[in-house]
């Protein structure tokens, strides 16, 4: 998992080489830090996903609600203006 950051926040990133594959760092890191919005750079076509998943942590399990940008590798340029776009709607 990578991190960037855009406008005084901060993103969570997971790059899949696959279609696939566990996010389970990426949700550890959006309930740690309260953030409601993460990216997954993968295979698949672009989406945006209201995601809602319970994760374990140490207090026990919690749900993670947020909402996932997934988007191809060949988009990773694309990133911080889709954030932006993200921010006026």
């Amino acid at each position: 998992m990578y991190v960037i950051s855009n406008h005084n926040k901060v993103y969570p990133v997971e790059v899949k080489s696959g279609k696939s594959g566990s996010l389970k760092s990426l949700q550890q890191f959006v309930l740690s830090k309260n953030n409601g919005v993460a990216i997954r750079f993968d295979l698949n076509p672009p989406s945006i996903q209201e995601v809602s998943h319970l994760t374990a942590t140490s207090e026990g399990n919690r749900h993670a609600k947020y909402k996932l940008i997934s988007l191809p590798l060949y988009m990773a340029e694309e990133l911080l203006r889709i954030l932006d776009s993200l921010k006026s709607c």
